[in-house]
């Protein structure tokens, strides 16, 4: 370590030790430090899945209103941000009240699981490492499902563009990544 006091200069080592009265083993810290940092990760990958889904639900909503009844185009919009919502149901909750509802959905399954293994230092259980697996591959479901909706909007962008109106954008999770630093 390097200090400047003036214009004397002081160099001394410093060790960085674990606290000696911890009860944790260095490799028990670096496991719940790894499942920390991947759950970490899950959340980001979900807040963006949920800022897309939300996204492409506002924008078929916006330019549905702008057709009249009866278009079919219109119809094609409100199924489309019908169908994102459902989507978006399955990672968060959607009830009126927020949490005295109780309704729990991925996203409050792994905010609780993030929380309870940030706040032990020590070694995660094998059960919270699987809980971690189980719910990442979840989300992944949904997120597939999401994509697999979203290949209908080519078609959907010519006619909305035929009709002079916005297309519908999807977002990159790397363009979303970028644009929340």
């Amino acid at each position: 370590m390097k200090m400047t006091k003036g214009d004397k200069v002081y160099n001394a080592e410093v060790r960085v030790v674990l606290d000696p009265r911890a009860k944790f083993t260095v490799e028990g810290r670096k496991a719940q430090f790894d499942l920390v940092t991947k759950l970490g990760g899950l959340l980001n990958h979900m807040t963006w899945a949920v800022d897309d889904i939300v996204a492409v639900r506002d924008s078929a909503q916006k330019s549905a209103v702008k057709l009249p009844e009866g278009d079919p185009l219109r119809a094609k919009l409100t199924a489309l941000a019908e169908s994102a919502d459902t989507i978006r149901a399955k990672i968060v909750a959607t009830k009126e009240g927020g949490m005295i509802t109780g309704e729990e959905r991925l996203r409050e399954f792994l905010a609780d699981l993030y929380g309870d293994v940030n706040s032990y230092e020590g070694r995660p259980t094998d059960s919270q490492a699987a809980r971690g697996d189980v719910l990442g591959h979840e989300l992944e479901d949904v997120i597939h499902e999401f994509t697999d909706l979203t290949r209908q909007l080519p078609d959907l962008n010519r006619a909305l563009q035929a009709k002079k109106l916005a297309p519908i954008a999807v977002v990159s999770e790397e363009a979303w990544r970028k644009s929340h630093e």
